[in-house]
């Protein structure tokens, strides 16, 4: 029985993946560190050493102690929480920054 169950809960989770929990149109928020910043997209490591990419509109704020910064200012290796949302673009899905808050450098080792 308990074979059973563990069979039909993978096969759920396969069936499912886990990206469809991220809907289109809602913010969502990604932590990580920045390992490139470009004009229109920051890509970062997640707190699950995940690759993450965050496209960068004339709308997204960004953010430093609470006050306006410059995109530029976005720089390799800093800590940022970004609050996105899933858009669908030519039939791909893709998040979009709505703010980016800057945080301190990643500590070295």
């Amino acid at each position: 029985m308990t074979r059973r169950l563990m069979l039909a809960v993978f096969a759920t989770v396969a069936v499912f993946p886990l990206q469809v929990l991220a809907h289109e149109g809602h913010d969502h928020k990604v932590l990580g560190t920045v390992t490139m910043a470009a004009a229109d997209h920051v890509m970062l490591k997640d707190k699950d050493n995940k690759d993450v990419t965050v496209y960068l509109t004339r709308e997204t704020k960004v953010l430093k102690d609470k006050k306006p910064v410059k995109v530029e200012d976005i720089k390799t290796g800093l800590r940022v929480v970004i609050t996105a949302t899933t858009v669908k673009e030519n039939n791909v899905e893709k998040m979009v920054a709505k703010q980016v808050e800057l945080g301190a450098a990643q500590p070295t080792r």
